[in-house]
């Protein structure tokens, strides 16, 4: 089976290449002193030195780059100066392309092989067999390096194939779990169906209707009470202890690379903060991949994240156009361009403590296989700005510090947050990532979860935002959050038998109280509001009796 091109140099006998470090101290890049403080930190955290040579010691991308390529004695190639055959790469083959870093640049010299230029030789030549694979050649056909700058390996996949990265990022979650199944004709003719059922019971038989509709919205309402009442009720288990904060010290495989997207969408004022408050987390910047994910259309937004001046471990990932336009697209494009064995999310305006990192990465070595995932409190900071910040602020503590923590109890599946939550990234490609077409797509990914058999566990740690100020505003995010509950609950009650199954009695009871009870107590507002004026105006307490 032939090797890459850097092998066939090995096998021939060919001097030892020289080191990284000495390449760059050789060219002016690095002096000694510079490079021996870069050699211990590599110690401890097992970053590869050109990274660490970018961020720590202020060497450009491409003078890293062509030292590289002298040390690995490959060609030096910038795949942004014309894109490759389209030939080489199909759009099907667009995902394997970015998992394994490589793109296929020109077939090999004996016409066999492929030469693929990759920010990462090394990695090509262990996956050598897994690209062979991917881009069905022969088992003995030749794969080849050819080196690229990191940045630029970036810039010419995003370039390439808009349509078919916009399709793939719209469809990861198969569609028997996602919300896109229910805009589907079946879904529709029995959407149909039921309304036209219920306006024909109402029509002929007008008070029943009411008595049973109202009679079913106070179940409804009496269920999501007594939900959170329970939940309250419990008593507070022990509290576990602290994790131990991982320092570099404790050895590179105990500090994994977490990749933080952040999906923006005109919201050029909050860039400036955000690159701030990433910038804070203490964390090692070189087992940190920050991707800013943009919509293909927001140059303001933009622009203010470069006018921000992010540091080199941060990336701006536009996503294609495409539908739907929603912030769990943006996150499912963004993933094929992480490099992080665990994935995070925050928004445009969250400040998470400092530390959150490093209790997220202690929290996962120390836990289970089957803890997938990691969610954080969040709290409002702006309670000051009027009354609805302060109403805010309060239902965030009693849901993050009393309500959370009693769902995981139960043994419910847990709604996560659109914010904060570490999940393992493997656990999250093998569901599907996150349903674009949900609007919250947070809380079905904690479903999923939970029917996959993995679990949630909440992390101690806590990350400020801002909440909404104007009434309006309020009723748009309220709105939003009723619909994706309502959704998520018709799209996991297509096979309820099934559902039943992956969650178990507890899940799948937990299931109904939370989804179908919140978003049906909400919903049913209305009309409680006006069975109560009907009786005020009707004659008071006895006209319900009766009408009940």
């Amino acid at each position: 089976m032939a090797e890459t091109g850097l092998s066939d140099i090995r096998r021939r006998g060919a001097d030892p290449p020289p080191r990284l470090g000495e390449l760059l101290v050789s060219r002016g890049a690095l002096d000694a002193v510079a490079l021996a403080g870069l050699l211990r930190r590599q110690a401890g955290t097992g970053a590869r030195l050109g990274e660490l040579a970018v961020i720590h010691g202020g060497v450009s991308r491409a003078a890293v780059t062509e030292a590289l390529a002298e040390q690995n004695r490959l060609e030096r190639v910038d795949p942004r100066q014309g894109a490759p055959d389209p030939a080489l790469l199909p759009p099907a083959r667009m995902a394997a392309a970015l998992q394994r870093r490589a793109l296929p640049w020109r077939p090999s010299a004996d016409g066999r092989g492929l030469v693929f230029a990759t920010p990462e030789p090394e990695r090509l030549r262990r996956e050598a067999a897994a690209l062979r694979r991917d881009f069905r050649l022969p088992s003995d056909a030749t794969v080849q390096a050819a080196i690229c700058g990191a940045q630029e390996f970036d810039e010419a996949l995003q370039a390439l194939h808009p349509q078919a990265r916009a399709a793939r990022a719209a469809a990861r979650t198969p569609r028997r779990l996602s919300a896109r199944g229910l805009a589907a004709l079946p879904g529709r003719l029995a959407a149909i169906a039921a309304s036209a059922g219920l306006a024909a019971l109402a029509a002929a038989h007008p008070l029943q209707a009411l008595q049973i509709a109202f009679a079913g919205a106070l179940a409804l309402n009496a269920l999501n009470i007594g939900l959170r009442v329970a939940a309250m009720a419990l008593p507070a288990p022990a509290p576990p202890p602290a994790p131990r904060l991982l320092r570099e010290a404790g050895g590179p495989e105990l500090l994994p690379t977490i990749t933080i997207i952040a999906a923006l969408y005109k919201e050029p004022q909050a860039a400036a903060g955000l690159v701030r408050a990433l910038a804070a987390l203490d964390y090692p910047p070189e087992r940190l991949d920050v991707l800013l994910a943009l919509e293909e259309d927001d140059e303001a937004t933009a622009a203010a994240l470069r006018a921000a001046a992010p540091p080199p471990w941060m990336r701006l990932v536009v996503t294609p156009d495409g539908r739907p336009r929603t912030k769990p697209r943006a996150l499912n494009h963004a993933l094929d361009f992480a490099r992080g064995a665990v994935v995070a999310v925050y928004d445009a305006e969250d400040r998470p403590a400092p530390d959150q990192l490093r209790r997220a990465a202690a929290a996962f070595a120390q836990a289970p296989a089957q803890v997938a995932c990691l969610q954080a409190r969040l709290a409002f900071d702006n309670y000051a700005d009027g009354w609805i910040p302060r109403c805010f602020a309060i239902e965030y503590i009693s849901w993050f510090h009393l309500l959370l923590p009693g769902f995981a109890r139960l043994g419910f599946p847990l709604p996560l947050g659109g914010t904060s939550l570490f999940v393992r990234r493997r656990a999250l490609e093998k569901l599907g990532a996150w349903d674009a077409h949900n609007v919250t797509e947070d809380a079905d990914l904690g479903v999923r979860l939970a029917r996959a058999g993995y679990r949630t566990l909440l992390l101690d740690s806590e990350t400020a935002e801002e909440a909404v100020r104007r009434p309006l505003a309020w009723i748009r995010q309220r709105s939003r959050w009723q619909k994706g509950y309502l959704a998520t609950w018709l799209t996991h009650m297509r096979n309820p038998l099934r559902l039943y199954r992956d969650l178990g009695p507890a899940g799948f009871w937990g299931f109904q109280a939370l989804f179908l009870g919140a978003a049906g107590a909400f919903l049913s507002q209305p009309l409680l509001w006006s069975a109560w004026v009907w009786w005020s105006l009707a004659g008071g307490p006895g006209w319900l009796v009766w009408s009940l």
